[in-house]
Parts: C-alpha cells; structure tokens; sequence
C-alpha cells in the first residue's frame, strides 16, 4: 500500500513538473510582442544584451521576402537577424529557403507558403539598428 502512494505521489510530481514548464515555454513565447510589418518598409531600434526585437509579416505563396539590415558600427558591435516561420524566438530557427549575401546583411527567398514569417534582430553588445524589409 505504501508503495502504491509513493509512486502515485512521484506521478503527480512528474505531471506537475511537466506542465509548469509547458506553461513557461508558452508564456515566453506569447509575452514576446511582435511588431507587425507591411510589405515594404523600415524598422529602426536600438538592441543589445539578451534582448532581441520581433517583427512579423503575412506573405503569399511565390513572392519574394527580402530583409537587409544595417547599423551605427560603434567599435565591434554586430547586428544580426533571423527569419522564420515560428513565432517562437527561442524554438525557431533560419528558414530552409533563400540566400544570404553583403556579408549577412541581407536575406531573399521565394516563400513557398503563404503565413506570417518572423524576423527576429539581435546586436552584440548593442546596437541601433535599420531593418528593410520588402515582398515582390
């Protein structure tokens, strides 16, 4: 009998523990505000540290995502970003289409699928940034 309760409790612990942190990875994804972008346009900010901005843009299947950005060089400080089709910073990652170029500075696919696609900037230490982002 005592063992029947001991494994009963180490379950209910288990399926605690389980979704508490299913609840921390869906907090942090839905907390992070995303800046919705229209289809050509320019976003300014200033990023360092561990934060990262979050942008998001609708584009229909066969037309052309291009993003490039730029920014203040203040001794060796990088801007850098990435583009995805998770609204998760943290989970998603480079999509498996397009083509880099200038360096890292500028991305362009040919979406395959019409959705929203993330583009998420970070800096290294800090930076302030420009973010161009087009759809032909």
């Amino acid at each position: 009998m005592r063992i029947k309760r001991k494994r009963a409790s180490l379950i209910l612990i288990v399926l605690a523990t389980l979704l508490s942190a299913a609840n921390m990875t869906w907090a942090q994804e839905k907390t992070t505000p995303k800046l919705r972008l229209r289809n050509s346009t320019t976003a300014k900010g200033f990023i360092g540290g561990e934060a990262h901005e979050s942008y998001v843009i609708r584009v229909r299947k066969g037309r052309t995502l291009t993003a490039r950005i730029s920014w203040k060089l203040v001794d060796d400080n990088r801007a850098e970003f990435t583009v995805s089709d998770s609204p998760s910073f943290y989970n998603g990652g480079q999509l498996p289409f397009g083509k880099w170029s200038d360096n890292g500075r500028r991305w362009s696919g040919k979406v395959p699928t019409t959705g929203d696609y993330y583009i998420y900037v970070v800096a290294h230490p800090t930076a302030h940034y420009q973010l161009r982002v087009s759809v032909n």
